[in-house]
């Protein structure tokens, strides 16, 4: 199963130092294409401890988990973020989790990483 969305991930790559100045300049991020699945979830009030949630004007309306095909080269951590199709970028909020099914083969179906929404704010 392929999953249909067309995603990056954006892992942070390692500053280098300026020679002449001793500086440390920091790199763009490596990018690695890949495909998943962003799904929104309305929250409940059981669910809203959970941490992974969009506020507008105070209230909590949405939770973001992004589903991806298993086998990416590397597993996301909490310092990545994901990039779109359309440009939008998304912060990985906690450590994903390889999902397996529940009957049958062990291998794993997919890994759902909890993301925000965070090309709209400051980094």
């Amino acid at each position: 199963m392929t999953l249909p969305e067309k995603w990056v991930l954006l892992r942070e790559s390692e500053p280098v130092q300026d020679e002449s100045t001793g500086n440390w300049i920091p790199q763009p991020p490596t990018e690695i294409p890949w495909t998943g699945l962003l799904q929104q979830r309305q929250l409940s009030a059981a669910s809203v401890d959970a941490g992974n949630t969009e506020i507008v004007m105070g209230h909590v309306v949405s939770s973001f988990v992004l589903l991806l095909d298993p086998g990416i080269p590397v597993l996301p951590d909490r310092r990545d973020r994901f990039r779109d199709a359309d440009d939008v970028v998304y912060q990985v909020e906690g450590k994903p989790r390889v999902r397996r099914p529940a009957r049958g083969s062990r291998r794993p179906a997919y890994i759902a990483a909890n993301v925000r929404c965070v090309s709209d704010m400051e980094e």
